[in-house]
C-alpha cells in the first residue's frame, strides 16, 4: 500500500459525498488523525470535511464527543460499543451528515484480550443507520493504521449509498420527529403536582422549550395519582410529532424478564405484578438473596439506582403499568429502540436527567433536601450551562422563573428529559439487550 492508493481512495470518497451533498466528521483514536489528514490532503476537501476529533485517551473521548466514562470500565476502549458511541458523538458535536470512528490497537503493544491489529470501526449517518466492523489487521503499526483508514472510508461509502430507512420517515419527514417533550415522572400519591411536562421544538441537537406544565394542569388532570396518570396518557397520545422522553425505567434486567420479547413483557406486566409491592418482592426473589441487578444500559448511563430499588420501584411499576402499557398496547405510541416508529404516533424514549448531567460534567445538587445549602443556585448553574451548550434554547423569563423556583427540581428534570430526547439520533437497537431490557437515552 502506498500514499497514492490512500490519496485515490480519499478522492473517490470525497467526490461521492460531494455528489450526494453529504459532509463528514471523523473521531479517531488509534489512527491519531490519519483519516482526517488523508481526506484533507486532497485539494477541495473543505466542502465535504466538516471536522475531525483526535480522541487518543479515554478522557478525550468523553470530553470531546461525549462517550460515557462508565462505558470504558464495562467493555473497554477497544470495543464495538465505544466505536458506536464515538461515531454518534461525532454527529452530536458536529454539523456533519456522516461521522466515522476508529478505536483499536495499532501495536506493537498488546494484551491477550486486545491483540495488536484489533480495530473497531463504526460510522453513523444522521437520522439513519450506524454500521460497525470488528477488524483484525496484520502487519506493523503503520500498516494497521492505514488499513484502518481504508476501512473507515469503506464504511462511510456504505452509508453514502444508503437512504434513511422507511421506518425513519415519520409524518412525511425524514428522521425523527421535529418536536420533543420531556416528562419528569412520579408514582407518588400526589403525582399530579410532581409530574412536569416540557414541550418544544428541536433546534440542532437542542430544544427550544415552549410550554412547561404539571400533570394536574392537563385536561382531566388532578393531584391524585390515577387521574393524573390518565390525563398524562391522554396528553402524550396527542403528541404525534414528538419524541417524548420519560424518566422512568422501560424494562428490567434480562435475568428477571420471563418473556421472549419486550412487547410480551409489557403485555403481561399488570397481571404478573398486580401491586407495586408485589413487583419489588418478585424482583428481589428472582434476583436471589435480595440482590439488586442492573441492566446493561443502566451501567453505561450511570443511572443512580436499580429499577426496583426501594426509592424507585413505585415509579417503575406505575410508569410501566399505567403509562407505557396503555400507550403501547393500544397502539397509541411506539417505544424505542424496542419498536419501530410509525407514522402519526409519538415515539417514547427512556431518559435519565442525572445521566445527561453526569455525561456533560455539570451534575450538582439542585433539589430540595440535597446536600447543597442553596439548591436554587444549583438549578441556576445547571440551566445556564445547558443554555451555553445549546442544549436548551429560547427560555423566556416566565419559564426560567418556573424552573428555578420549583424546589423539587421536577420542572428542571422535565426540561433535561426534553433535552435528552432532542439528542436522540437513532432509534434502532444496538444489541439484544436493547431489544429486551430497553435503553436509556442521555
Amino acid at each position: 500500500m502506498n500514499d497514492r492508493e490512500l490519496h485515490d481512495a480519499a478522492a473517490f470518497l470525497l467526490q461521492t459525498c460531494r455528489q450526494e451533498g453529504l459532509t463528514l466528521a471523523a473521531v479517531e483514536s488509534c489512527t491519531g488523525g490519519l483519516v482526517t489528514g488523508t481526506l484533507t490532503a486532497v485539494s477541495g476537501s473543505s466542502d465535504v470535511v466538516d471536522r475531525g476529533f483526535v480522541t487518543y485517551t479515554n478522557e478525550a473521548k468523553t470530553e470531546l464527543v461525549g462517550v460515557p466514562a462508565a462505558l470504558f470500565g464495562v467493555v473497554g476502549a477497544v470495543s464495538e460499543d465505544v466505536a458506536r458511541a464515538m461515531a454518534k458523538g461525532g454527529l452530536e458535536r458536529s454539523k456533519a451528515d456522516i461521522a466515522v470512528a476508529v478505536t483499536g490497537v495499532a501495536g506493537p503493544g498488546a494484551s491477550e484480550s486486545k491483540p495488536a491489529g484489533l480495530v473497531h470501526v463504526a460510522a453513523a449517518r444522521r437520522n439513519g443507520d450506524t454500521v460497525h466492523e470488528c477488524c483484525m489487521f496484520q502487519g506493523d503499526r503503520a500498516t494497521v493504521r492505514r488499513a484502518s483508514v481504508l476501512k473507515a472510508f469503506d464504511l462511510i461509502l456504505r452509508l453514502v449509498s444508503q437512504e434513511p430507512s422507511r421506518e425513519n420517515c415519520i409524518s412525511g419527514r425524514r428522521g425523527l420527529p421535529p418536536r420533543v417533550a420531556g416528562v419528569d415522572f412520579s408514582g407518588a400519591r400526589n403525582a399530579g403536582r410532581l409530574i412536569w411536562i416540557a414541550e418544544g421544538r428541536k433546534i440542532g441537537s437542542g430544544v427550544e422549550i415552549e410550554t412547561l406544565v404539571r400533570a394536574d394542569e392537563l385536561p382531566g388532570g388532578a393531584t391524585a395519582l390515577k387521574p393524573a396518570l390518565d390525563a398524562l396518557v391522554a396528553h402524550v397520545a396527542e403528541l404525534t410529532e414528538h419524541v417524548v422522553g420519560f424518566d422512568f425505567p422501560f424494562g428490567l434486567p434480562r435475568p428477571l424478564i420471563q418473556d421472549a420479547s419486550w412487547e410480551t413483557f409489557i403485555a403481561n406486566f399488570a397481571e404478573r405484578y398486580p401491586e407495586a409491592s408485589e413487583f419489588r418482592d418478585a424482583c428481589l426473589a428472582a434476583a436471589g438473596g435480595g440482590r439488586e441487578l442492573w441492566r446493561k444500559t443502566d451501567k453505561c448511563a450511570r443511572v443512580p439506582m436499580c429499577v426496583y430499588n426501594i426509592r424507585l420501584f413505585r415509579q417503575t411499576w406505575n410508569g410501566i403499568r399505567h403509562v407505557l402499557r396503555p400507550l403501547v398496547e393500544n397502539e397509541r405510541a411506539r417505544a424505542i429502540p424496542m419498536q419501530q416508529p410509525a407514522a402519526g404516533k409519538p415515539l417514547l424514549a427512556e431518559t435519565c436527567p442525572a445521566s445527561l448531567l453526569k455525561r456533560e460534567g455539570i451534575y450538582r445538587p439542585y433539589k430540595k433536601g440535597g446536600k447543597s445549602l442553596d439548591d436554587r443556585a444549583g438549578r441556576d448553574i445547571i440551566l445556564k450551562e445547558l443554555e451555553r451548550r445549546g442544549m436548551v434554547r429560547g427560555l423566556n423569563q416566565t419559564l426560567r422563573r418556573t424552573i428555578l423556583e420549583n424546589r423539587g427540581g421536577d420542572a428542571l428534570d422535565a426540561v433535561i428529559a426534553a433535552a435528552a430526547a432532542a439528542r436522540i439520533a437513532e432509534h434502532a437497537p444496538r444489541n439484544d439487550c436493547d431489544r429486551l431490557e430497553a435503553r436509556v437515552y442521555f
